[in-house]
């Protein structure tokens, strides 16, 4: 049997190509999460993590290159370890402090992929005293300081209602507060200033009693429309200021006038009804004497009746 040339070629280029050729596997890493860059908060529990499908035992190495313990080395304890495993590893970062940014790197011998760490200050209320106060007619503002990554949007309570700012001339929003002019009684009462993160949607909010003093002279309210927050009805806020001037002299007056009368009255109620006791008491005892003697003379009587019956039942057996 003869092959030409060209095909003893062909088999040849194919013999080689089958024996030389090895495959090349490409690991796939993959990172969760699945991003290049993120945002969290100082403070906060962070987990990444970084898998591979071929058992080539990534690692972790920090901002500064070097690489991370592995919770074999330093233990769960630790603030920042690795848990590793032959195809995949869980960077952990417990509380995460201003050093802890940056660029971590998952790396095996075959390949790596990066994360950008970028921490910031969550949004809290860092100063809200409660109470706060101030004079009756002066101007105040209702301290409310936030600390936030981006510029955040506050909402105002009076008494559990939203405050309308725009309808209400007297108040003005502050960065650090609710602005008051012109403080009048009828503002005193409970606040809750509410703070919103409007690019994550992290809030936070602090409730402030505010106090009103009021010095010894007299003054007059103003109209009762531009006094009051649009969630609070005008007419009971006055009601009730007026019945707290009001009251309060009156009931003054009658009890001191009347605490010498009050009180010989009250004694006397006390030593009558504790003779009426004692008299109804005695009553009760003696009326239990009398019947318990009633009963104790009818058994004696019947004892002597069925002694009398046997004497007679004995003679007449003689």
């Amino acid at each position: 049997m003869m092959f030409s040339l060209d095909s003893l070629k062909c088999v040849a280029i194919i013999y080689a190509v089958a024996v030389l050729w090895v495959p090349v596997v490409h690991a796939v890493m993959v990172l969760t999460p699945s991003v290049t860059e993120t945002t969290r908060d100082l403070g906060e529990n962070i987990l990444i993590i970084c898998e591979t499908e071929t058992p080539d035992s990534p690692h972790w190495f920090g901002p500064d290159g070097t690489q991370i313990p592995s919770d074999a080395e330093v233990g769960l304890a630790a603030r920042v370890f690795a848990a590793e495993q032959t195809t995949f590893s869980r960077l952990f970062v417990n509380r995460a402090e201003e050093g802890d940014g940056g660029v971590y790197t998952c790396r095996t011998d075959t390949e790596e992929a990066t994360l950008q760490l970028i921490l910031q200050l969550p949004l809290r209320i860092e100063s809200a005293p409660s109470p706060q106060q101030t004079g009756l007619g002066s101007d105040y503002k209702i301290v409310c300081q936030v600390t936030s990554p981006t510029t955040p949007t506050f909402t105002w309570y009076y008494r559990g209602d939203v405050i309308d700012i725009d309808a209400t001339p007297r108040y003005t929003l502050a960065a650090d507060g609710l602005m008051i002019t012109d403080v009048m009684t009828s503002d005193a009462g409970p606040y809750t200033c509410e703070a919103l993160n409007p690019d994550t949607g992290d809030s936070d909010f602090q409730d402030i009693v505010f106090n009103v003093m009021d010095d010894a002279t007299p003054q007059a309210l103003d109209s009762p429309s531009a006094s009051q927050l649009p969630s609070v009805s005008p007419t009971r806020t006055l009601n009730v200021t007026s019945s707290r001037t009001a009251g309060t002299p009156n009931i003054t007056t009658e009890t001191g006038e009347g605490t010498g009368d009050t009180a010989r009255d009250n004694t006397s109620a006390v030593v009558g009804g504790g003779l009426a006791g004692m008299v109804l008491l005695m009553a009760v005892i003696v009326s239990l004497y009398i019947v318990y003697r009633n009963n104790v003379k009818r058994r004696e009587g019947r004892s002597r009746g069925r002694v009398n019956t046997a004497d007679r039942a004995e003679d007449g057996g003689m």
